[in-house]
């Protein structure tokens, strides 16, 4: 995607939603009052682009899912329900539908290594543990952990410092939960498969 040419990106749009609204709760912890323009942009922040019951890379790119320069690099469209919390913008049901979509068909060859927590989070907040844990699992060069820790891409990119963040903050959420969450390691299937221990994490937002 052109930044120049890119209508209304999902994730983008999210971030606008979100960070408006701690904007403003900030200003009321500071006691000031709400600032009425913010609101209005936040009224009027255009609807997330889908068809067919999945979210678009964008607005325009309406062939998100035919055309393989859409499928290739980030699936940042789950990062609009993963890493940022859900908002008044997302149907659930849609996200859901999105995530299937891209766990199954993504070209997660061309992905980076914080794409797998991405997903994850995205996974867990759909209320879909078992989901999560394959994501941060699958089995492809760029997810690969050496021995050192470092989350290896290629022979030129062999330290990787933003999929080593994603996961340990995928990992976190995943034990602590969010913001509203009332399930118990909401990350891990309640199965008897995971014994999961954890301590001195703080949920996300």
């Amino acid at each position: 995607l052109r930044a120049s040419e890119t209508i209304n990106p999902p994730f983008e749009v999210s971030y606008w939603h979100y960070a408006l609204g701690v904007a403003q709760e900030w200003r009321e912890r500071a006691g000031k009052e709400r600032n009425m323009q913010w609101d209005e942009l936040i009224d009027k922040l255009s609807p997330l682009a889908s068809k067919d019951g999945l979210y678009l890379a964008s607005e325009d790119a309406v062939d998100t899912y035919l055309d393989i320069r859409f499928t290739s690099d980030h699936p940042a469209v789950l990062g609009a329900m993963g890493i940022l919390p859900q908002n008044k913008l997302i149907r659930p049901d849609y996200m859901k539908n999105t995530l299937d979509w891209i766990l199954e068909n993504w070209n997660w060859g061309k992905t980076w290594g914080w794409d797998y927590p991405m997903a994850a989070m995205c996974a867990a907040r759909l209320n879909e543990p078992a989901k999560a844990v394959d994501a941060l699992l699958m089995n492809k060069r760029t997810n690969t952990y050496l021995l050192n820790g470092h989350n290896y891409q290629d022979s030129r990119l062999r330290v990787y410092l933003p999929g080593n963040g994603g996961l340990l903050t995928a990992v976190a959420m995943m034990c602590a939960g969010w913001d509203g969450n009332e399930i118990d390691t909401p990350g891990f299937p309640n199965d008897g498969t995971w014994n999961v221990v954890w301590e001195d994490l703080l949920p996300m937002p």
